[in-house]
């Protein structure tokens, strides 16, 4: 069964917005953590 180039770019570019979600997700959560390091809020 033949998918259509149609479904495949679907589904290839909701696997790349699923991919840059969990990047910038990764980022913010490295920035807060550094931020709270920095200020001191840190537990240690």
């Amino acid at each position: 069964m033949a998918k259509r180039p149609s479904d495949m770019h679907k589904k290839r570019r909701g696997r790349n917005i699923a991919l840059v979600v969990v990047v910038f997700a990764l980022a913010a959560l490295f920035y807060v953590m550094s931020i709270v390091r920095m200020s001191g809020g840190g537990a240690g």
